[in-house]
């Protein structure tokens, strides 16, 4: 259950053919819960003295417990843009302001012994001010030849103070300072032709829960930083259009998905310290008749992390933490990043029989992941297959502009596939112990829709 108020005011202004300047002011107020029923939860868990009852102690309770989120976010954007004879420029930048209240209350309890109605059990407020200024330009430097470039800079400041679900004390502050550049070039060697070579910057700073999910015992996270290298080629001709781009991605402190899920089924990411992306995307279009198009992408990728260390819990160590550690380091080399799949590729075959009449056949192949880092064979996401018809007809009465009748069939040929998973590992007696759990989906499904024109 949750709700979105959203305020916007924009303002424009064109001073004269080369001049305009435009901004806004936004507001957003936000608040929602969801409930769960708990079973045997410990009333010292949630604050609430243990209920005496003559000589019997009654420690444990059924409850429902509801965990709200109430935020406010506002803020200003604007810009000032310049456009010449061969230059275009834009000057612009903007700040913003988060506050968000997540507290936990129990709405009910068989045992509540002296505890209020909404009983409120933890709380906390997480703060994050956001500014950043810009500037883009294109400069045309001949006929054929444009450059350009893109210059960043962002401030962060972020806390977060009080205390989980969990009791335990997430207070914390954390300041960040990024430039991100990006500059390139482009080629136009024909109306259809073009090509492009670009290499740009980003950082990428942790967010609330990369901060909150932190394992207490692992580094902090600490921000993202990328350095990209593009260059891609397009050709638009009457009957067929390609696409191709190359690119290497080199990351410093990727934050990457562990495989693992927070308490509200969130995943859990953490930093690598050296890593990787590089891969070649094409994607096209072919209409050798006006009443058919074939549409189609594709990307083959290699994702890696560099001599991956990682860290499994020890179960051992609370029964014996003078001799056994909190937990077992793995280093594994070089492996893949996790659900990251080489090869993804989709397809839509567009026919127009009739005026009015639309029928598309959808094809989607997404290949091998893994879902965690360790490249192990025993936990991934197998490759699958799936594909989607879909038809559609409109009628022009005269009373409307259109009507529209529209069918899907999704997944028609039933296949059995899973598209996300979970994964916790440990050790316990020197043996590993695995938690996990696979999101299967849905077999055939149909659907109808109408659309009303007027």
């Amino acid at each position: 259950h949750y709700k979105q108020s959203h305020y916007q005011l924009h303002l424009s202004r064109a001073f004269n053919r080369r001049w305009y300047a435009n901004g806004a002011l936004h507001y957003t107020r936000g608040s929602g819960y969801y409930e769960q029923y708990k079973e045997d939860e410990l009333l010292s868990d949630y604050l609430i003295d243990d209920v005496i009852i003559g000589s019997d102690t009654i420690r444990e309770t059924n409850l429902i417990r509801r965990k709200w989120l109430q935020n406010d976010f506002y803020g200003v954007v604007a810009g000032l843009q310049y456009r010449g004879d061969r230059t275009e420029m834009v000057l612009g930048g903007g700040w913003s302001h988060y506050d968000g209240d997540h507290f936990g209350t129990v709405i009910w309890a068989r045992h509540p012994g002296d505890s209020e109605i909404r009983h409120r059990w933890y709380e906390n407020t997480g703060l994050k001010s956001d500014w950043n200024t810009y500037l883009k330009t294109t400069f045309e430097a001949g006929e054929h030849v444009s450059l350009f470039a893109d210059l960043q800079l962002r401030g962060i400041d972020y806390g977060i103070e009080g205390t989980d679900d969990d009791l335990r004390d997430i207070g914390q502050s954390h300041d960040f300072l990024f430039f991100n550049p990006k500059a390139g070039i482009n080629l136009q060697f024909s109306p259809q032709q073009r090509a492009y070579l670009f290499v740009a910057r980003a950082n990428r700073e942790p967010n609330r829960s990369n901060f909150v999910d932190a394992d207490p015992v692992s580094p902090v996270p600490v921000k993202e930083t990328l350095l990209d290298y593009e260059a891609g080629y397009t050709l638009q001709a009457s009957s067929y259009s390609l696409n191709v781009n190359f690119y290497y991605m080199d990351y410093s402190d990727q934050l990457v998905l562990t495989g693992e899920i927070n308490d509200v089924g969130s995943a859990v990411m953490s930093n690598v310290k050296d890593s990787h992306r590089m891969g070649l995307e094409i994607s096209g279009s072919f209409q050798p008749v006006s009443w058919f198009r074939w549409d189609l992408n594709a990307t083959f990728s290699r994702n890696k992390i560099k001599d991956y260390s990682g860290y499994v819990d020890n179960w051992d160590y609370w029964s014996d933490p003078a001799n056994e550690s909190y937990q077992v380091l793995e280093q594994l080399g070089t492996t893949d990043l996790a659900f990251s799949p080489a090869v993804i590729f989709n397809s839509k075959l567009n026919f127009e029989p009739v005026k009015s009449l639309k029928l598309g056949f959808i094809s989607r192949y997404v290949g091998k992941q893994y879902i965690d880092n360790t490249s192990s064979e025993m936990r991934i996401l197998a490759p699958y297959f799936i594909n989607d018809l879909t038809l559609s007809y409109a009628f022009y009465p005269q009373f409307m502009k259109e009507i529209s009748v529209q069918f899907q069939v999704s997944n028609l040929f039933n296949a059995d596939y899973e598209t996300n998973a979970w994964v916790y590992r440990y050790y316990s007696g020197g043996e590993e112990g695995i938690y996990d759990g696979y999101f299967p989906q849905a077999g055939v499904q149909l659907m109808a829709g109408i659309r009303l024109r007027f």
